[in-house]
């Protein structure tokens, strides 16, 4: 790998640590990296595509909030995809073949997988290059190949790799016990009732109920605020005996999307299946969390894992938007009096078109709410896509760098609380906040609603769920 490439950044002198390898996983040879790169050859059309089709244009780059952040050439989208892109044309295309360098073909260099792991850890996964490549390429489809070989050799990162473990030996991310999660529940069914008087039920392992509400852990345990919002729709439509969670599995989150690892995905995904079948339910009801739902609606269900389902998949923000358009929920926007914006979170803004349904909820339930521009489809990455947010390692890296973007944006609304609907852009844009120093709260899209929502004519007497 050519200094150039390798150089550091240039802006903010901000140095990516180096990963190092899992002992539990022997070490690729080099003939095992050039055959999976190989297997391209055979794979997804749409890879062997981009393997082909880009035109070193540079449009992504101007695109992409890594590259924004800092422009070193090691952070363009196109040098990080060339690192696959250069072998499978040396072994793929008869250009590269014939013709070699001259094409931009070259062998695997011994010892240069280490490196890798920098820079597909650099890229947030996004998608944003995709919405704006004249031949629409998707760089994040190339980065996950390359996570999946690194994957596969044992150079995942340390924090991410503990995730998947420790989600597919409890089935969260927190690790928490059903015991846990039960004290975690009670505590919000007495939250409710300090603010409205009433008991205001979260069913735990009902039977037989029509939806199955499955958000990511941090709606829970640590952001709850969401969850006490869906309980409050629930309620407030005189269906809280129609739906439930689970103390075993209540945590979306799979992060073996962000590894590359589609065994872990679908290891992580099917005990929710199993639960849903157990259960009963009708409606698998997916929480704020975009690549859960992505997971479950755009990649496991028309992909049949599992066959043919015996309930529907839809996320909650759908629900509860048309149960507010119908005039079915109504709202003290008084409640919740200061500026708000919304950030798009990548996987609902570009891989599940759910865009307008969290603006008619912060609508309905707000008095100021702002847009960021650009939004929906082409909105900015937080910087923590990717399952990076959850790498603390590389906070300088996302804070000064691949959340500079987002940064910029939010500032410009005057907002005081931004909401989103996922837990990983929830823990980077607290963080970003707190580095910047800004007086702006981060918090999900139902929360919002739980502050204003009528419950028997009146909101909520306001209480804080701060430990």
């Amino acid at each position: 790998m050519s200094e150039e490439t390798m150089q550091s950044g240039t802006n903010s002198g901000t140095t990516f640590p180096k990963m190092t390898r899992e002992t539990q996983k022997a070490p690729l040879d080099p003939e095992s990296i050039i055959k999976a790169i190989r297997a391209i050859d055979d794979g997804p059309k749409v890879l062997k595509l981009y393997m082909e089709m880009c035109a070193r244009c540079g449009t992504c780059a101007a695109q992409c909030p890594v590259y924004f952040g800092d422009s070193a050439r090691k952070y363009n989208p196109v040098e990080r995809s060339d690192l696959i892109r250069s072998i499978y044309k040396k072994y793929c295309t008869t250009s590269g073949k014939l013709l070699g360098g001259l094409v931009g073909a070259r062998d695997y260099r011994e010892g240069e997988l280490e490196e890798w792991a920098e820079h597909f850890y650099t890229c947030t996964g996004c998608r944003r290059c995709a919405s704006f490549c004249p031949m629409g390429i998707d760089n994040s489809v190339i980065t996950r190949k390359g996570r999946a070989i690194l994957d596969a050799a044992g150079i995942t990162p340390e924090t991410m790799s503990k995730v998947v473990q420790i989600s597919l030996d409890t089935g969260n991310t927190d690790g928490a016990t059903p015991e846990a999660f039960r004290a975690a529940i009670d505590f919000l069914e007495e939250e409710m009732k300090d603010e409205h008087g009433i008991d205001i039920k979260i069913p735990v392992d009902c039977e037989g109920v029509e939806y199955f509400y499955v958000p990511p852990s941090g709606d829970v345990l640590v952001n709850p605020e969401a969850t006490t919002g869906v309980a409050k729709v629930f309620f407030v439509l005189g269906m809280q005996d129609k739906w439930t969670m689970s103390s075993r599995y209540f945590d979306g989150a799979n992060y073996g999307l962000f590894t590359g690892s589609d065994a872990d995905m679908k290891a992580d995904n099917k005990p929710y299946i199993e639960e849903a079948k157990r259960l009963g339910c009708k409606v698998l009801f997916m929480g704020e969390c975009g690549h859960a739902y992505r997971i479950m609606k755009m990649i496991m269900e028309p992909a049949k894992w599992w066959g043919d389902l015996p309930f529907k998949i839809i996320n909650c923000m759908e629900f509860t938007a048309e149960k507010i358009k119908s005039g079915k929920l109504q709202f003290d926007k008084s409640k919740n009096p200061q500026p708000v914006t919304y950030h798009d979170p990548c996987n609902f803004g570009r891989s599940c078109n759910i865009v307008d349904e969290p603006r008619i909820i912060l609508e309905a339930s707000c008095q100021d709410f702002r847009e960021m521009f650009p939004n929906r489809g082409e909105n900015w990455c937080c910087g923590g896509g990717g399952g990076l947010s959850a790498m603390d390692d590389i906070i300088d890296f996302r804070m000064n760098i691949a959340g500079k973007k987002k940064m910029e944006q939010i500032r410009a609304t005057g907002a005081k609380y931004v909401a989103a609907a996922c837990s990983n852009c929830k823990r980077q844009l607290s963080q970003l906040m707190e580095h910047y120093k800004e007086d702006i709260a981060v918090g999900g899209v139902h929360d919002m609603l739980s502050r204003a929502i009528l419950v028997n004519g009146k909101a909520a007497d306001r209480v804080s769920y701060e430990a």
